[in-house]
């Protein structure tokens, strides 16, 4: 299933593409988020101060960019 990313009530959701929500993400979550120029990557949520996604290929924490594709 794809959708968008969004903020929700605090939390990072995803609104899928018939307007359902997944219910609100939670720390450890595994999904992919679509780059204009890599494709899709692979990526988990957690909370570092803040909301973060770790890429799974460098571990690497990176800020959540709302409103790009993500897929489960």
């Amino acid at each position: 299933m794809t959708g968008i990313l969004i903020k929700l009530n605090d939390r990072p959701d995803i609104i899928f593409e018939n307007g359902t929500l997944y219910g609100g993400l939670h720390c450890g979550e595994c999904f992919s988020l679509f780059e204009a120029d890599t494709g899709w990557v692979p990526v988990r949520l957690e909370f570092i101060d803040d909301w973060v996604l770790v890429d799974s290929s460098s571990a690497k924490p990176l800020p959540i960019p709302y409103g790009d594709r993500v897929k489960l």
